[in-house]
């Protein structure tokens, strides 16, 4: 008997013995990728609050205070994996040299059916000829579009001083009169129409535009292909918690993330996405026409150079990304 219950204690000691030695959970991948608190980022804010990034094996950091052009050269290093938001042409200029960065899916598109979510507001009643300086960017799509809504008003944005301001100084620049008129996306939009009525709405003059793009790096390009499907499926998963609309739910992640009022999120103008994340090709074809001829950008990126399609096909089902 006490052969049998020793025996018993050696196998109980041998199981405890290789339970320690069991390997612990895989560490999650750890993803930088580049954050604006505006409300085309809500898909990203919502995957990330909601733990689809984790689901993946995916420990996603935002990081926020960069502009545009340390946004560009962080992507092209490395020191982050993932730009999302507006084209610039420095972006374009960056793959046309040869930087191993390229478009995989969309962020969001402007809806001519739908509500404003980037338009311009101007100071007081100042007449459209007497607008001197506007505040816009210097070279990306914002610029772009804002050139196309001045044009319908018969103003050419080449003959104005265009500033880069931000955010939350818009609505004093414009009742001091630092500025003429002021161009902005939401949250912000609604913020200065509470005060200043909307002038110019950007769906009125480009329908259907792509708004914003998600870009990737030479990581999850070509080392860690598998890493950048794996984020792209909780993207898709964010975007289809986003398209459900202003739910109590998503409401408070966005005004958390933002760290804006939740009514102002509520009462603002969501970013229309298309479920399959395709990319309006055609929108960036007009951009680069436009920016060669302003002298903004040199070269024009073809289709197969800028995109990246495959993420799109091998790891969103649903998905038809194409031209």
């Amino acid at each position: 008997m006490k052969k049998i219950q020793l025996i018993a204690l050696l196998l109980l000691l041998s199981a405890c013995s290789t339970s320690d030695k069991r390997p612990g959970p895989v560490p999650l991948r750890k993803v930088r990728v580049s954050f604006s608190p505006l409300l085309s980022w809500g898909p990203l804010m919502i995957a990330k609050q909601e733990g689809f990034f984790r689901d993946e094996g995916l420990d996603v950091e935002f990081v926020s205070t960069l502009s545009s052009q340390e946004e560009l050269v962080a992507l092209v290093t490395g020191d982050i994996d993932v730009q999302p938001g507006p084209l610039h042409a420095g972006f374009l200029s960056a793959i046309a040299q040869g930087a191993k960065i390229r478009i995989v899916a969309g962020q969001g598109a402007l809806d001519k059916d739908g509500c404003t979510y980037f338009g311009v507001v101007r100071r007081g009643n100042i007449d459209p000829s007497n607008i001197k300086r506007v505040r816009a960017s210097h070279d990306g799509v914002s610029r772009f579009i804002t050139s196309q809504m001045l044009k319908q008003k018969g103003i050419d944005i080449r003959h104005l001083e265009v500033v880069k301001l931000p955010d939350p100084v818009l609505a004093r620049t414009l009742q001091t009169g630092s500025v003429d008129a002021v161009a902005a996306s939401e949250p912000t939009l609604t913020r200065l129409v509470r005060d200043t009525p909307l002038w110019l709405s950007a769906e009125k003059v480009l329908p259907d535009y792509q708004w914003g793009i998600v870009a990737f790096g030479e990581r999850f390009l070509y080392r860690e292909r598998e890493t950048g499907g794996r984020f792209l499926r909780a993207y898709s998963k964010g975007v289809a918690e986003y398209r459900k609309g202003k739910t109590d739910r998503n409401v408070d992640i966005i005004a958390r993330e933002t760290g804006e009022d939740p009514a102002l999120i509520r009462e603002a103008c969501w970013l229309p996405f298309r479920e399959d994340l395709r990319v309006n090709w055609k929108s960036i074809d007009e951009f680069q026409k436009w920016a060669n001829a302003q002298g903004i950008m040199e070269h024009t990126v073809t289709f197969s150079r800028a995109m990246d399609t495959t993420f799109l096909h091998d790891n969103i089902p649903a998905s038809s990304a194409h031209r």
